[in-house]
């Protein structure tokens, strides 16, 4: 899984993307197929991760950006562009529940043939 680089690409998938939430996180979906050139051509899934300081130290929020990258480069996805929105409080989580929770995020499908879609 690569990771998004550019503050452009994570605009374009904020605009365009399908979005899941849940009260500590939201999820932001986009299929490959039909990316601006500003994209490149990713052979594999795109992720961004947008952890605030409201989370909460450096130490916090690494954990939880380890726990995410864990979560999703073992789960089976088709290829797409995700950006997962951390919120205060998703500490309090434990891996076992913030795993729970964005699996069943990511088992709603969305009309783009990718694995969200719009709440």
């Amino acid at each position: 899984m690569q990771s998004l680089k550019t503050t452009q690409q994570f605009s374009y998938t904020y605009k365009k993307g399908m979005r899941t939430q849940r009260a500590f996180f939201a999820i932001y979906s986009l299929p490959l197929e039909g990316l601006p050139p500003f994209f490149g051509t990713p052979r594999t899934s795109l992720l961004g991760l947008s952890v605030s300081k409201k989370v909460g130290k450096a130490v916090q929020r690494n954990l939880l950006k380890r726990r995410v990258r864990a979560i999703l480069s073992h789960a089976r996805l088709e290829k797409q562009v995700i950006v997962f929105v951390a919120r205060a409080g998703i500490s309090s989580l434990s891996y076992a529940e913030l795993k729970q929770q964005i699996l069943a995020c990511l088992k709603r499908k969305h009309p783009h043939k990718g694995a969200l879609r719009r709440v």
